[in-house]
């Protein structure tokens, strides 16, 4: 028997069922979803565009700058806080204000799918977000996103963890917090993560998987537990 989800054509091998391998398949306890792509469609273009117009600075020059001199990794890794990453904005860009300012517009980004969340909170199960996101979202995730964080109480930030997905342990540290909240093992906890990489490194340490693509893929998944 095998478990099977929108993951196993990409995968190139089904999730096996642990009873094959002398274990009792347990039932899914938890659901975690990334949240940039899943449960928040991303479009960096306003966000860009709203950098551009408070600094001055041309859209391009931002984006290599910020996006891609490894700042925002690092941000996402945890070697910033929240002011910390101001301070860096401020010296090195020239943006100015406050962490709850600069909050806002670096989570411009980011806009609610509400067919998501509802296709999630439709399983009745607990639910929790796993994202690679830095403390400028993480830390004002409640504020800003209030509609996913009363439906999602477990939290699991990167910048929080110290380390990013795909990295195993990243992976691992979630493992072991669920397993403690919700006595959940590798093989009853459910991830949905747009990233195939993402995925492909939760199934190898057991968990069941869906890389999202679309909102009826993830309908499809969840009949199919």
């Amino acid at each position: 028997m095998t478990v099977t989800t929108e993951d196993e054509g990409t995968a190139g091998r089904p999730l096996v069922d642990p009873r094959q391998r002398g274990g009792a398949r347990g039932t899914v306890r938890v659901v975690v979803a990334d949240i940039g792509g899943v449960l928040c469609r991303f479009d960096p273009e306003p966000r860009l565009a709203a950098l551009a117009e408070r600094t001055g600075l041309p859209e391009s020059e931002l984006h290599e700058r910020i996006f891609e001199s490894g700042f925002e990794a690092d941000c996402e890794a945890g070697r910033y806080n929240a002011e910390e990453a101001c301070g860096w904005l401020r010296a090195n860009v020239g943006l100015e204000g406050d962490p709850a300012e600069i909050s806002a517009l670096w989570t411009s980004a980011f806009t609610t799918d509400p067919e998501v969340v509802s296709a999630l909170t439709s399983t009745g199960l607990p639910l929790a977000v796993f994202s690679n996101n830095g403390p400028l979202f993480a830390d004002y995730f409640d504020a800003t996103f209030p509609e996913i964080a009363r439906l999602f109480p477990r939290r699991f930030f990167a910048c929080h963890l110290g380390v990013r997905k795909p990295d195993t342990a990243a992976f691992e540290a979630v493992e072991a917090a669920l397993g403690k909240e919700d006595e959940a093992s590798a093989d009853e906890i459910f991830f949905v993560d747009d990233n195939p990489d993402n995925t492909r490194a939760a199934r190898f340490l057991g968990w069941r998987t869906h890389t999202f693509t679309t909102v009826d893929g993830l309908g499809e998944a969840l009949r199919l537990w």
